[in-house]
């Protein structure tokens, strides 16, 4: 499983030869992205214990977000160690709002439970007529002049008409510089609209290369304000928009105020304009 702050390892063990033949488990970590690799040096840059014990699952956490290892895992006990199995894993992104950027900032996405933007920087000098765009309900392709900027399979499926119908706009670039391509997709729902982060997209691009985001850490903001649940039918649908709110089963008319009995504060402005 990962996360943009740790990956969380599990396994099967094999079938118990004796009850007195208990099996430990031990479990590796190396660090697999080149800059890291460089800068550690083979002494420090292969792999290091990190467990052992007859646990089949172990958490790696406080790692840096993006960044590639390789785990391995054995089973060791009486009659020797198996050989290492092992895998390539890659800590995920930390969500931009609810989305996040593609490689080398290609492009910038975010989502709602119903929507996705895309942000694409355009090359200096780009007109409309130097756009193309083709929308397909599972994949997505941009190009300036002729050179692709993002193309490939798209993490869920979008609405579009059979011909690739759809709007987008070349506008001024946030930062006043330059043109930036805009355009926006109506993701293609099930049965009801839902704010469980985890139903959400991870991704831009369903393809090799591209960085997914961890979906845990995702927060309905639009304007770096808050967006409220407009749509959500119950309490569950609001918390899971806003996980960091407080929730409480407390009438919170029957509580005592605080900060000078503010809850009473009517009774004495009434008072007050006799």
């Amino acid at each position: 499983v990962e996360r943009c702050d740790g990956l969380e390892v599990r396994w099967a063990p094999g079938a118990s030869t004796s009850r007195y033949n208990s099996d430990v488990f031990v479990v590796e970590l190396a660090p697999r992205t080149p800059k890291v690799v460089e800068a550690l040096g083979p002494a420090f840059s292969g792999f290091a214990e990190f467990h052992r014990g007859p646990e089949t699952r172990f958490s790696f956490d406080k790692l840096g977000a993006e960044q590639d290892f390789a785990v391995r895992v054995r089973c060791e006990n009486r009659a020797g160690a198996s050989g290492w199995v092992e895998i390539a894993a890659r800590t995920r992104q930390v969500p931009t709002r609810c989305g996040g950027t593609g490689p080398d900032g290609a492009y910038a996405w975010d989502q709602t439970p119903t929507e996705v933007e895309v942000t694409v920087p355009a090359p200096p000098g780009t007109t409309p007529k130097q756009v193309s765009v083709t929308v397909k309900p599972r994949r997505l392709e941009i190009s300036f002049a002729g050179v692709a900027a993002v193309a490939g399979a798209l993490c869920g499926e979008v609405v579009c008409g059979e011909d690739g119908d759809f709007e987008w706009e070349l506008r001024d670039a946030g930062d006043g510089e330059g043109k930036e391509l805009f355009m926006t997709m109506e993701k293609r729902l099930r049965d009801v609209v839902s704010y469980d982060p985890a139903e959400q997209w991870d991704c831009l691009v369903a393809e090799r290369g591209h960085p997914r985001v961890d979906t845990a850490h995702l927060r309905w903001f639009r304007g770096y304000e808050w967006r409220p649940p407009q749509d959500a039918s119950n309490v569950d649908e609001v918390k899971q928009a806003m996980p960091d709110m407080r929730f409480t089963d407390v009438d919170q008319t029957k509580v005592s105020g605080r900060d000078g009995e503010l809850d009473d504060w009517g009774d004495k402005w009434n008072k007050n304009r006799r």
